[in-house]
Formats: structure tokens, C-alpha cells, sequence
């Protein structure tokens, strides 16, 4: 075989000659064939494509096949589409399989429908749009109308146009869509469900529907993210969102069982990247100051600690409420200012620290406390197991009190998010860049029984899992960088401190709700929720590209004063501002230095007495540091809430 026909192991890609003739598909059921054939070597190839880049293998990959509505003629067609993708190697689920994960989910979905009354909220309702995964890939198989028949054989491009005005462009990357097989009687549209959604309803006094400034792309032009002529801010942010995004496969997420119950019954799993998928998401991390990893964590393992956090923080609100001397309340801000009661502004405590009127940071409580403890000896366990070590001394010093020292060889455990292998590898490579030309001349490395110049991760702290909690009616925070760069003479120092941001709560679609509201659309989440989440500026971690967003002098870099200068760098912020929409159990892991903000929380809030905790937004955090490098953060050590 040619080294330029390499994709002759697939199979001929060739249409059949049969393709011409104009024959209604409900009479020719061998006419659907050329589709199946084309549609599974498509699927393949894009498979084997990003074996390298992802490092999951073809066999590991899963494709759902799913219609419309069913009859005798489709299941003839499914049976035969899945015939294909078996046959080249790929797993196929479908219909009312179910896998590991309980409810099948899928790396692609094929959707085969048949009749033009199909289209649209039929199509949409399909469970196969949200069974396949984020950055997964959809094909349309259609079948076409006698109607439609003869606008195919002369090019008409309106029988796409017509199928994909019903997907929604929050979801799914419909500019990007493209016909992968056409003959006279099916043709076949491929198209991306996007790696990460965004929140649109935020951030209101931006207008991201506007064009970009054509100014604006060549500031850009170091940026690897380029702006596309005509295109949005709002285009722009959901491309590049999606480009920081690592969508694990299915295989990923199901490499390790997890020990715990939920009250479905389903088994619980947490996903472990491949190698190359860690790689990559440390490349992404270095080079553009964050990286969103989708459905990291088990939600059996992070909706707990969301809980413990609204109960301790329901606690301290009552508490400092009822305070003997100094009382506080905190669901009521300005009430210090208005009243003739003696009411006083809340302090930082040793549990907790205000950010801003009705939004938190709480690191501890007797909910929390008691959930801390169980995990980290779950985990120290389960560490201790695998290495055979005694991990509470080889590993931490201080078990739930304060940050943990971890070596550089911990690999560490599932049985607790904090000490997720795949958030270690990731802090890891990303602490300890290495250039295997130099590294062995770092002699000092022998100082105090060190294992010498070998190139291996040095030790580095994990904090303890704290969160911030954002109430209804909390507004944009201030734009900030939780910690200074260490030196000013080079653009980007390699990393000294990381955050790690997960959801405590699950988006739910809830039409009856009316605390919050979330978008979904043909029960997919849109990004989009009255709740908030977090906005960070992309490629921020670098002096050059805060100084040039945020320097308040109206001049650039070289110290022109340019009359343009603030309307270029508040657009450029705009440009630059990403807001990805995260759900329970996806992660987000920033560098310290990247500018970020918590989005405003616009929900209404509970207002029947039944669930004072809607719509409270609790973001959990995890502070992870270079062993040298101590946060000083804003927490008073006398003032405490709870004894």
C-alpha cells in the first residue's frame, strides 16, 4: 500500500453508482449502503486522527446510534450503520442500551431520520443529543423527500440550512457543520457539539454581539487565537472556550470505579486522562492561564461538600446574627448603614472571609470539618494501600489542618477529589517545566538529603478544599489575580500557584423552579443561568498582556499615549474575557496570575420558605502552591465563629 493511501485500510470512500438515479429510499433500502459505508469510515478516520493528540485508541471509542422516531425501515438502518461501525473496530451503543455509566452516553452520535416532519423538537428531544459527550461529534444521516431529491443533484445547500437552523449555536458548532456524503436519495451533515458552553447572560454591559474591532486583530496577533473577519466577540468567545477545553472520552471516564453509593443505584466512576490528555492540558494551562476539564470529579464526591458548605454557612449566618456583642447579618448588608439597631459590618474570621456584600469565602465549619476528615483519611489510606508507604507521614504533614506537602512521586487516589491523579499530574508538569538538555546541572539538588539533579517533580502544598459561596444579589466582583507575579523582569516565571475551581451543585432543568432559571435546549444545557459562575482573561498570567489590558496610564507598552488607548484596551478585555459554564463534576484549573472575577448571582433567591439554600452558588476551590511559596491570605486567627 502507498505511504499516500493510508487511509485504504478504511475502506473505499467511493460513492456507489447507483447514487444517481432518483429513487425514493423507502423502496430501495440498499440505497442507504453508500451512506452507512461513508458516515462509519468518516467517524473512523476523525477517530484515528486524534489518537496521537488524545491517546485513546479506536477500539476505546463509543458511538451512539439513535432516530428520530422508529419504524420497520429505520431499525433495518440502524441495524446496518452499526454493522459498519462495529466492523471497523468502534463500540456501538444505542436505543435502550445501557453502559457502564448507567444511561449510555457516547464519543459520537449518529441520528437517522427519515421524514421531514421530523425536523426540528422531534430531532431535538433525541436522548442522543445529550448522551454524546462534549467535543463529541453528531452526524446526520437524513433521507431524503421526493421534494428534496433534485435540489441535492443540483447543489442546493438549503436541505443543511433547513436540518440545522433547529440546533442551537450555544451547543453545537453549526458554522463549522458540513456535508460528509450526498447522492440522490441520503446525505450525511456532520457537525461538533461544542467542548464547553458559556454563560451569555452574564456580564449584560458587554455587548458581545458586536463585530470585533478590526484594531484589534492585529494586537492580536501573537495570540494563536485569531479573530476571523465579521466575526463576533460572542463567536470569538465560544471558539476559544471550547479551545481550552479537554472533553475526556468515554473511556477516560470510566477507567476507575469509585466506592460510593447514590441513590440512583448506578455505579460511581472518576475519570483519569491518558497521558497525552494531561499533556496537553498542562500545554493549554502554560500557555493561556487556565484549562476546563469536563466531568473530571464524580458528583457523588463534590455535591457533598456543596451541601456541607450551605449548612455551615446557614449556621454562621445565624450565629453572627445572634451575636452576644458584635452582631452581623450577612444576608443583609447594608442594614449597618440604615438602621438605628446596633448591627456592625462583618469582619474576617477564622471560618470565613467576606469578598463582597452577600458573597464569601468559606474554608471551614463542623459540616465541613467532618466531611474533611473522612476524606483525607479515606484518601491517606487508600494512598498508603497502593504505595505501601505510611502515607500521613510520607505525604502530609498536617492531615486537615492547612496545607498538605505532597512529594513529587504521590500518583494519588479516586476515593477523593482533592487528591485526584489526574489534578496531581497536571500540578506537577506544570510547577516543574524541564529541559532534559539542562537539568542534570542542577547540582543543588543534593542539598538536605535531596535525590540529586534526576529531573523528577519537586514536593509542592495542597490546600484544603474551602469554597466560595455566591448568594442572590451578589454582583460582578472586582476584576483581580489572586496572587502577584514574582519578578517583572520576564513576561511569564513558570507557575508558583494554581486554583482548582469545581461546582458544589448540579444544573438542573427545572422549568417549575422560580428561585433560578437555566437555559436547555432540547435538554441540553446552553450555558447560560441566572447563577453566575466565574469569568477569567485568557493569557492574563502574562505581564505583556495585563499591562496592555489593564495599564491605566492611556499609553501602550512603549509609553505612547494613543488617544484610542482606553476604548482599545476595554475592548481588548472584552476580546479576551471567557466565561465557561460549568456543571457538577467539570473542573477548572488556573494559574494564580491569570485576571479573573466571580460573575453577579441575578437569581430571585427562595421565596417560599422551603429551600433557603436556592440558588446559592457554592464554587469549590482547592489552593495548590510551590513548596516554597506561602499565600497570605485575609483570615483573622482570633475572631472565630464557631467554638
Amino acid at each position: 500500500m502507498a505511504d499516500n493511501d493510508c487511509w485504504g485500510a478504511f475502506g473505499s470512500d467511493s460513492d456507489s453508482d447507483e447514487d444517481d438515479k432518483v429513487v425514493h429510499p423507502n423502496e430501495q433500502p440498499n440505497m442507504f449502503e453508500p451512506a452507512a459505508d461513508a458516515t462509519a469510515l468518516a467517524i473512523t478516520q476523525q477517530f484515528v486522527s486524534s489518537t496521537k493528540s488524545s491517546g485513546v485508541l479506536l477500539k476505546e471509542r463509543v458511538v451512539g446510534i439513535d432516530s428520530c422516531h422508529v419504524d420497520e425501515q429505520v431499525d433495518q438502518w440502524k441495524e446496518m450503520m452499526a454493522e459498519r461501525v462495529v466492523g471497523r473496530g468502534v463500540k456501538v451503543v444505542g436505543g435502550s442500551d445501557r453502559g457502564m455509566l448507567g444511561d449510555f452516553e457516547c464519543d459520537a452520535a449518529i441520528l437517522l431520520t427519515t421524514d421531514n416532519s421530523d425536523r426540528g423538537e422531534k430531532c431535538q428531544s433525541s436522548y442522543i443529543n445529550r448522551a454524546l459527550l462534549p467535543g463529541g461529534s453528531l452526524w446526520l444521516v437524513i433521507a431524503l423527500e421526493e421534494e428534496e431529491m433534485g435540489k441535492v443533484a443540483d447543489g442546493d445547500e438549503s436541505i443543511q440550512e433547513k436540518w440545522l437552523k433547529d440546533y442551537s449555536q450555544a451547543i453545537w458548532d453549526v458554522d463549522s457543520a458540513s456535508v460528509v456524503f450526498s447522492s440522490s436519495t441520503f446525505q450525511v451533515i456532520s457537525m461538533r457539539k461544542r467542548h464547553c458552553v458559556i454563560n451569555a447572560w452574564s456580564c449584560p454591559w458587554m455587548n458581545k454581539r458586536e463585530r470585533i474591532l478590526s484594531q484589534l486583530s492585529t494586537l492580536n496577533k501573537n495570540d494563536e487565537f485569531l479573530t476571523s473577519t465579521n466575526e463576533t466577540y460572542l463567536e470569538y468567545e465560544r471558539n476559544v472556550a471550547s479551545a481550552v477545553t479537554i472533553s475526556p472520552s468515554i473511556a477516560e471516564r470510566t477507567r476507575k470505579h469509585v466506592d460510593a453509593s447514590t441513590s440512583s443505584g448506578k455505579p460511581v466512576f472518576a475519570t483519569v486522562l491518558t497521558d497525552a490528555n494531561v499533556q496537553r492540558a498542562t500545554a493549554i494551562l502554560q500557555k493561556h492561564g487556565l484549562v476546563v476539564i469536563k466531568g473530571l470529579l464524580p458528583p457523588a464526591q463534590t455535591i457533598p461538600w456543596g451541601e456541607a458548605v450551605q449548612s455551615d454557612f446557614e449556621s454562621a449566618v445565624a450565629r453572627l446574627r445572634c451575636h452576644p456583642t458584635r452582631p452581623v447579618d450577612l444576608m443583609n448588608p447594608h442594614v449597618a448603614d440604615t438602621t438605628e439597631e446596633r448591627v456592625f459590618e462583618p469582619l474576617s474570621y477564622k471560618e470565613m472571609a467576606m469578598r463582597e456584600d452577600l458573597r464569601v469565602d468559606l474554608r471551614s465549619g463542623p459540616e465541613m470539618e467532618n466531611l474533611r476528615l473522612s476524606q483525607n483519611d479515606l484518601a491517606s489510606h487508600s494512598m498508603a494501600q497502593e504505595s505501601g508507604e505510611d502515607t500521613k507521614t510520607s505525604t502530609e504533614n498536617d492531615l486537615n489542618d492547612g496545607p498538605s506537602m505532597v512529594h513529587g512521586d504521590t500518583m494519588g487516589t479516586v476515593t477523593s477529589w482533592r487528591y485526584h491523579p489526574s489534578i496531581l499530574a497536571i500540578t506537577k508538569a506544570t510547577f516543574n517545566p524541564r529541559d532534559d538538555s539542562l537539568f542534570k546541572g542542577n547540582f543543588g539538588r543534593w542539598n538536605f538529603g535531596g535525590s540529586g539533579p534526576d529531573g523528577s517533580p519537586q514536593p509542592f502544598r495542597l490546600g484544603q478544599i474551602g469554597s466560595v459561596l455566591s448568594c442572590p444579589g451578589s454582583g460582578d466582583q472586582a476584576v483581580h489575580a489572586d496572587t502577584p507575579h514574582l519578578f517583572e523582569h520576564v513576561d511569564c516565571l513558570p507557575c508558583h500557584y494554581l486554583n482548582v475551581f469545581t461546582p458544589g451543585y448540579n444544573v438542573i432543568n427545572d422549568s417549575r423552579n422560580n428561585s433560578f432559571q437555566n437555559e436547555f435546549h432540547g435538554e441540553v444545557f446552553t450555558g447560560n443561568s441566572t447563577i453566575g459562575g466565574t469569568a477569567f482573561v485568557h493569557g492574563s498570567h502574562k505581564l505583556s498582556v495585563s499591562t496592555e489590558l489593564l495599564s491605566e496610564d492611556g499609553s501602550d507598552m512603549d509609553g505612547n499615549v494613543d488617544d484610542n488607548a482606553a476604548l482599545i484596551r476595554r475592548q481588548s478585555l472584552q476580546l479576551r474575557t471567557l466565561r465557561p459554564a460549568l456543571d457538577a463534576g467539570d473542573v477548572v484549573m488556573f494559574d494564580c496570575r491569570t485576571i479573573h472575577y466571580g460573575l453577579a448571582n441575578t437569581s430571585e433567591g427562595d421565596k417560599t420558605g422551603k429551600d433557603i439554600n436556592a440558588a446559592r452558588r457554592p464554587m469549590l476551590y482547592l489552593n495548590i502552591t510551590q513548596s516554597w511559596f506561602h499565600d497570605p491570605k485575609n483570615w483573622s486567627t482570633k475572631e472565630k465563629i464557631f467554638d
